[in-house]
């Protein structure tokens, strides 16, 4: 269950200070959305995938549902009375990247919406749930709750920072911050920057789940009750854009835990895939297939 809508990307050579214009050199449009890029992230290592999410009146919705059923995603688009979700990405030469969201029908999204018969139907049907805070806490809550009632197991990326009722934390079989959402769980300043050992450390004393923190170009970090593991990023070549990479990483990681492999080894398909993934442009566009990654997976 996820954000779908339309992105705009621009590339410039450095970020503008507040009151500063500066010129773009690039312009390209593309679908996509947090749990949008998840889902395609899940279809391309050919694991059975389905979205649910909310789309406004206006062409995007048609757009998003055409290219979700061209990767084979079984789609749930709920309309609205609202323009569809819409974000505007910035990137400079180096690959790092900001991102604007205007969240539109995405946010229209209610916890009545998971009960029409074609959701339920959906998710009756599925094994694993993965969610992000894009979405309404009520919506969150409910989808937990319909969680626990279906036997499903949920995967929630706290991605972007933001209060999250404990209810669907523990409901959550396992989370994915990246430093600065690790940091606001166990509220920390990202400003401290506290070392990734001591943040997951701080996320085992509080009792949250098992947790995969990840930690851009230094890969990410296996955080449970039993061990803390670190796991490097993997290298294939010049970083071109970052966008989307968390999405990749979210998306394969799931894929292969559904696949029942171990968390570890689920983590590694992920950062490989994140990996090559930020070597190409784009947010959903730039994330590889299965074939790809199992080319790569051997060598890690």
């Amino acid at each position: 269950i996820g954000l779908a809508g339309q992105s705009a990307f621009l590339r410039e050579s450095r970020f503008p200070v507040p009151g500063e214009t500066v010129s773009c050199s690039e312009l390209f449009y593309e679908l996509g959305g947090k749990g949008y890029n998840q889902a395609i992230a899940c279809a391309r290592m050919q694991v059975p995938t389905a979205f649910i999410g909310a789309m406004g009146n206006d062409m995007w919705a048609d757009a998003c549902f055409q290219e979700l059923n061209t990767e084979g995603i079984t789609t749930c688009l709920i309309p609205k009375q609202m323009p569809s979700a819409f974000a505007v990405i910035t990137r400079i030469p180096d690959g790092e990247n900001t991102v604007q969201v205007f969240p539109g029908a995405a946010k229209q999204l209610e916890p009545k919406d998971l009960h029409r018969p074609e959701v339920q139907k959906i998710l009756q049907c599925s094994k694993w749930l993965l969610l992000q805070n894009e979405l309404n806490t009520s919506v969150l809550v409910e989808a937990c709750a319909i969680a626990k009632e279906f036997n499903l197991k949920v995967i929630l990326n706290p991605a972007p920072a933001g209060d999250i009722p404990r209810c669907v934390l523990d409901t959550s079989i396992l989370i994915t911050p990246n430093y600065g959402e690790a940091c606001a769980l166990v509220g920390i300043a990202e400003a401290e920057k506290p070392d990734p050992m001591l943040l997951a450390e701080a996320l085992r004393q509080q009792h949250l789940p098992d947790a995969v923190i990840t930690l851009g170009g230094d890969g990410c970090m296996i955080v449970t009750s039993e061990e803390i593991l670190k796991i490097p990023a993997f290298s294939y070549g010049k970083v071109t854009d970052t966008t989307g990479a968390g999405d990749t990483f979210n998306g394969v990681l799931t894929a292969m835990l559904s696949r029942n492999l171990s968390l570890e080894l689920s983590a590694r398909y992920a950062a490989v895939a994140a990996g090559i993934g930020v070597t190409r442009p784009g947010a959903a566009g730039s994330i590889p297939y299965g074939n790809e990654i199992e080319q790569n997976i051997h060598c890690v």
